[in-house]
Formats: C-alpha cells, sequence, structure tokens
C-alpha cells in the first residue's frame, strides 16, 4: 500500500516554521523543498501518475523563476497546492479517478507564474533584446544569454499571456514537453 498523505488547505505560502528538534531537525512537509515530492505523490493518489513526468519537465522550465516573483507566484508551491485542492476535492471513500487531466491543466494554466513575461534589456524604456518563452527554454538557461549592461526584467501583461498559455495546454495536453 502506497504512503499517502492527507492534503493540507492551509496556505503553503505562509512562513514555514519548521521544528529545529528531533524528528523534524528543520524540515516541513509544507516547504519548498518537499514541493516536489507533494507533487509526485499527488499525481498517483489523482490516478494521474503516468502525466507526472510531463508536468514536471514542463514545471521544471519555471525553475529559478521564483526569484523573479512574488512570493505567492512561486510556480512549484502553486502548482504543489492546485495538486492538493483537487485531492482534496476526492471522496474519502473514492479510489483514485482518473480523466481529470484536461481540467487540472485548465487550473495550472490559470496561474499567476504562467502568465508571465521576462526580457533582457539594455535599461527601462528600452526595447527588448529577446523574450523569454518556457516552451523553447528553461528559465535557467534563458538567464544565461543576458549580456554584460543588461538587465531582466519580469512581469504579468494585464491580459496575461493567453499565447503561452494556449502552447502550454497543448503540450501537455498531448505529452509533448
Amino acid at each position: 500500500m502506497p504512503f499517502t498523505v492527507t492534503p493540507s488547505m492551509r496556505s503553503q505560502h505562509l512562513p514555514v516554521r519548521p521544528d529545529p528538534n528531533f524528528p523534524y531537525l528543520g524540515r516541513d512537509p509544507m516547504d519548498r523543498g518537499c514541493a516536489v515530492f507533494a507533487i509526485v505523490q499527488a499525481m498517483y493518489v489523482l490516478g494521474l501518475a503516468s502525466k507526472t513526468s510531463t508536468l514536471l519537465q514542463w514545471l521544471g522550465r519555471f525553475e529559478g523563476l521564483e526569484q523573479h516573483l512574488e512570493e505567492y507566484q512561486d510556480p512549484v508551491q502553486c502548482v504543489r497546492q492546485v495538486l492538493l485542492q483537487f485531492q482534496a476535492a476526492l471522496p474519502a471513500s473514492s479510489a483514485a479517478r482518473t480523466g481529470d487531466w484536461p481540467m487540472l491543466v485548465s487550473a495550472i494554466l490559470s496561474l499567476d507564474f504562467v502568465h508571465m513575461q521576462s526580457a533582457w534589456s539594455r535599461g527601462e524604456g528600452a526595447k527588448p533584446r529577446i523574450f523569454w518563452n518556457p516552451l523553447h527554454q528553461s528559465w535557467l538557461n534563458f538567464l544565461g544569454e543576458g549580456q554584460e549592461g543588461e538587465t531582466v526584467a519580469t512581469w504579468r501583461p494585464a491580459g496575461g499571456n493567453p499565447t503561452l498559455a494556449a502552447a502550454s495546454a497543448s503540450a501537455l495536453l498531448m505529452g509533448q514537453m
């Protein structure tokens, strides 16, 4: 029987107060370091284990972006929260269900971090030299393209980034990451 964790609806964005004493020794199940494991477990419980690799490959393209966002927009923690909410919605007596992948993808693609745009430019008001597209490269690879004298700007356009969200939906639903 696999180990299961009861989903927590408390906000994971509240300051984590890990117990420094034994047995936790400074770790907390809701800290960022545990988030990817919670994602894997929730995908299993939801009957979507076969989609886990696709989701993590897509999510991995955003790794490091959290340093340029507000704390509540952290990609890994936000995806974990969506999955925990889906898991909490399961009736206690039900077995894992399948077929919720499109609904899950839709919920994830409504998160702020998906709609962010980033660009390298030579100063405020200057035309960006290069925009980041997470479907073509990871955040960390994009950061490596900065040149001396440039700054990276990250923002959420008023209308979001529907083109990226639609392309991400296609990639996630078809498992093409």
